[in-house]
């Protein structure tokens, strides 16, 4: 009985290791998961995407996953490489806010409004990462309250493939203001902000961070005024909702003399980290996890406290452009991530196995763990009939062998003669000889020996029942 247990164990085992085995070998070789890479598009070294990207890559390393940072591609054309048809450009990037509702509105043409559509269905945001104030510069002595005032100027409005440009020419033209009767210059505002100081445009319209280089240094420069959205700045929010406004208090660039001299009243948008829809969800949930591990420091490179932080809004799931996975807004809502992939990227990856390998368990694991859960409910109670199945299984070998004693006994006639005997005891030594080669556990031993102990009732019944026999052998 154990070597037939053993066997059937050994079997049921190797069947079972077999079965995984092909599994595992059609998994390996169909891989049904992402590589460990993600190509994220930041723009030039040194920017404020390029230097906030490179804070998510340790700790996208530590679940096995490498960042590429593609720098020379930016603004419009991350879109475009995102929206490629290979993502050998990109799968993800770093872009303003604006950009895809520039796109669409009256001021928007009947290709940009298709473009609109195609984004709007191909990407998906993973979080909007930092503030970005809208700052127009211009030259001159007088206040401008108004975008429309500007008619007739040269107004650089950031390069043809930038960011800026779809936002800047937007709100222009929502002032009644194009290059019909106006200059537009498609060029990018320099560190230097030589256009400006030159003379060779009157306004520029750039969007960037509070701590950027040009940024500073315009706003420290005498005869270059920074124009206050005071007037409409609500209007512009409710308009545009990716836009909101936010304040340059009186002071707060510089106290002795106060830069600015008077609150200043500006537009912002807040910069979107933007992925391909078809992006493997445990790339996303990762990348989603790096960017709120890691959010923009609070400080600038000479340690001054950056203008418009607030702490704990960013990053932020309120995307007003871009669809967000309920996958990502789960993470952010409850600042946990799935566990399987919480622990199994970074095992996986001390391991030395390829991501795709955790990946595929987070997307299947979870499945096959709620598939199981009614399948449990259903198993759980045949359990408690393996039991009774097994004892019935030993017993009903016992009962095969009383049914044959009782068949036999059946057949003792009293005084039935010595050939009768003969022949009945031979009947009931082929019983004994049968029972005494069964085995069974420690537990049913007693079983066994109630077996045993019958067929030596019926031995003895036998002997009695002959009386002939007996007295012969007196």
């Amino acid at each position: 009985m154990r070597r037939r247990v053993r066997q059937f164990l050994a079997a049921t085992a190797a069947v079972f290791a077999g079965i995984i085995a092909i599994l595992w070998l059609a998994i390996a070789i169909l891989k049904p998961g992402p590589e460990g890479r993600i190509v994220l598009a930041t723009g030039g070294a040194g920017g404020a995407y390029h230097e906030f990207a490179e804070t998510l890559v340790a700790d996208l390393a530590r679940s096995g996953v490498t960042l590429e940072l593609k720098q020379k591609v930016e603004g419009a054309g991350t879109l475009k490489a995102l929206l490629a048809a290979t993502d050998s450009e990109a799968q993800g990037g770093i872009i303003k806010g604006g950009m895809l509702s520039s796109l669409q509105g009256r001021y928007a043409s009947l290709e940009d409004r298709k473009e609109h559509e195609r984004e709007a269905n191909g990407l998906r945001s993973v979080g909007r990462l930092f503030i970005e104030p809208i700052w127009v510069f211009y030259r001159g002595a007088r206040q401008v309250r108004s975008l429309s005032e500007f008619k007739g100027k040269r107004i650089m409005v950031g390069s043809a493939q930038s960011g800026t440009r779809l936002v800047a020419v937007q709100l222009l033209k929502a002032n009644g203001i194009d290059a019909s009767n106006s200059t537009l210059v498609y060029e990018e505002l320099t560190e230097d902000a030589a256009a400006l100081m030159s003379d060779k445009v009157d306004v520029a319209i750039t969007i960037a961070v509070a701590e950027s280089p040009k940024v500073q240094k315009l706003l420290r420069v005498p005869n270059i005024l920074l124009m206050s959205f005071a007037a409409d700045a609500e209007a512009y929010a409710n308009r545009f909702p990716s836009l909101s406004k936010v304040v340059l208090h009186q002071g707060v660039v510089e106290f002795a003399p106060d830069l600015p001299s008077a609150d200043i009243t500006l537009l912002a948008t807040s910069t979107a980290l933007v992925v391909r829809a078809d992006l493997h969800p445990a790339l996303a949930l990762l990348l989603a996890r790096a960017i709120q591990r890691n959010p923009k420091r609070s400080f600038d490179r000479e340690g001054d406290p950056v203008l418009f932080y607030e702490p704990g809004k960013y990053p932020s799931i309120q995307d007003p452009e871009y669809e967000i996975s309920p996958d990502i807004k789960a993470l952010y809502q409850s600042g946990e991530m799935p566990f399987l992939l919480r622990t199994f990227a970074p095992m996986a990856k001390s391991m030395g196995m390829k991501f795709w390998v955790p990946a595929f368990v987070h997307v299947n694991g979870s499945r096959t763990i709620l598939l199981l859960i009614p399948l449990l409910s259903i198993l759980l109670p045949l359990t408690r009939i393996l039991p009774m199945a097994y004892n019935w299984s030993i017993r009903r070998r016992l009962l095969h062998w009383y049914r044959q004693l009782k068949a036999m006994e059946a057949t003792i006639h009293p005084g039935g003669g010595d050939a009768h005997v003969a022949e009945k005891l031979h009947d009931l030594e082929r019983i004994d000889t049968a029972i005494r080669r069964i085995r069974v556990p420690l537990a049913y031993s007693d079983q066994l020996y109630d077996l045993r102990g019958h067929v030596n009732l019926v031995r003895q019944r036998l002997i009695q029942s002959t009386t002939p026999l007996g007295r012969a052998a007196e």
